[in-house]
């Protein structure tokens, strides 16, 4: 299929033009994919051949957020539940149970219009790191059966595996999967659902096919059950991309693997040589294991709260909780900051910022609060006619080091993190928290 006569009729204006608006500049222009999860070119032709006799899992948490908030409340299961909003109906919704769904409610979509498809609702506020212990308790089970470095977290919900090491043919692949799906079942009471095939892309797509609490095999033989999907399906291609593959031409994803190489590098670039392989299952990208010598040049944590705040009692609250967030992910990878800072964004879409350099390098959360204290009280206050909507705090020039107590100039209070990191794990993030105050 030749696709180069319509190229001409391309351009980027097909991105949202911000320059007339007011909050202009608070926008930047990114790369279309994110390429340090993304399959990188450099992978996508890699021992080809030897990849089509590989089997990966991609497993995908049905409706995570919703789905534990429904297990920990009995009252909530078989009710439309969204996690995302709070009080007064504002907000996000970040994920919704399928019986939400069947109302038409979706993720992105504001609360308030969510509750107007849907009028019995239930909205519940994101405990993000409740459902991120889940997800690790998970990981760990699935590390019994599987060397970690064939298990890659993808995200907060979802994650890669790599059962070639133990796995000789689609029955075995198959039965593993069976395995873990009972696991996590046993284990948290949770249903997910799998897509198995040879390559990463393509058990991603797989995963759909059969949602919620399913199964999808994509061997070489059916791709045409990739082939028949609308282009959209594709993992990396967005609305407005969509749109540009309708006007050359490509509806579906067999018309994306089928259609010309060079029209497509014209109009797309390298994110859209990357597509097209994709499309005709050549990602040959394998596991991006945890077990990896990467070391994270920083972390943040933002939260928009569901209603504006101006207090000083109520903003150090929030700065202590995600201090404690912050450092607790600095533990668990034994890291220590150099740096800290912190921001607000106002109702208004306003943004005060600042950072510091830190007497030594630490993940002590009574150092790291009081310091973004500190930060806080030089931005300009907010008061009741110019609230903060969001906070936000990040760490950087981080080191990782091997004591087990990061605490490391201060000898005079030892405080057992890792111990108290754990029963937050076991019993959850509110089972303790630590006393930052003055005293």
């Amino acid at each position: 299929m030749n696709t180069a006569k319509n190229t001409g009729k391309l351009s980027s204006s097909f991105f949202i033009p911000r320059e007339a608006s007011r909050q202009a500049h608070l926008f930047k222009r990114i790369r279309m994919m994110p390429m340090y999860s993304f399959p990188h070119h450099k992978d996508l032709n890699h021992r080809l051949d030897e990849n089509r006799n590989k089997y990966f899992i991609h497993l995908d948490l049905d409706a995570f957020y919703a789905q534990v908030e429904q297990r920990d409340n009995p009252k909530l299961r078989g009710k439309p539940v969204s996690v995302g909003g709070g009080e007064g109906n504002k907000g996000i919704v970040m994920t919704a149970s399928y019986e939400a769904r069947r109302f038409g409610v979706d993720i992105g979509m504001s609360v308030v219009d969510a509750k107007r498809l849907c009028p019995e609702l239930i909205s519940l506020p994101c405990y993000g790191t409740k459902y991120e212990a889940v997800l690790q308790s998970i990981l760990y089970e699935i590390a019994q059966v599987l060397p970690e470095d064939c298990i890659e977290q993808y995200s907060v919900d979802e994650c890669f595996l790599d059962i070639t090491p133990v796995a000789g043919d689609y029955f075995q692949a198959a039965k593993l999967a069976w395995k873990i799906k009972k696991m996590i079942r046993d284990k948290e009471n949770l249903t997910a659902s799998i897509g198995l095939s040879w390559n990463k892309s393509y058990a991603k797509m797989a995963t759909k096919f059969n949602k919620p609490d399913g199964l999808s095999i994509v061997r070489q033989e059916n791709r045409d059950m990739i082939y028949s999907l609308p282009v959209k399906r594709m993992w990396g291609i967005g609305h407005r991309m969509e749109i540009r593959m309708h006007s050359l031409g490509i509806m579906t994803i067999g018309q994306l693997a089928e259609s010309d190489f060079h029209a497509i590098h014209k109009e797309f670039g390298i994110n859209g040589v990357i597509l097209r392989k994709i499309a005709r299952g050549e990602d040959t990208s394998g596991i991006a294991a945890a077990g990896t010598e990467r070391v994270e040049k920083s972390f943040s944590h933002n939260h928009t709260l569901s209603n504006a705040i101006y207090e000083t009692s109520r903003a150090e609250a929030e700065i202590k909780r995600m201090t404690e967030y912050v450092c607790r992910r600095m533990r668990a990878k034994d890291l220590i900051a150099d740096h800290i800072g912190i921001s607000l964004r106002y109702e208004d879409l306003g943004y005060q910022g600042d950072k510091v350099r830190l007497s030594h390098a630490t993940n002590s959360e009574k150092e790291l609060f009081h310091n973004a204290m500190e930060i806080y009280k030089r931005l300009p206050q907010p008061g009741p006619q110019h609230k903060v909507r969001t906070f936000g705090i990040f760490v950087f020039d981080l080191y990782r080091v091997s004591a087990y107590n990061l605490d490391l100039f201060n000898r005079d209070h030892l405080i057992p993190y890792k111990q108290i990191d754990q029963l937050k794990d076991k019993y959850g993030e509110n089972i303790i928290r630590m006393g930052l105050g003055n005293s």
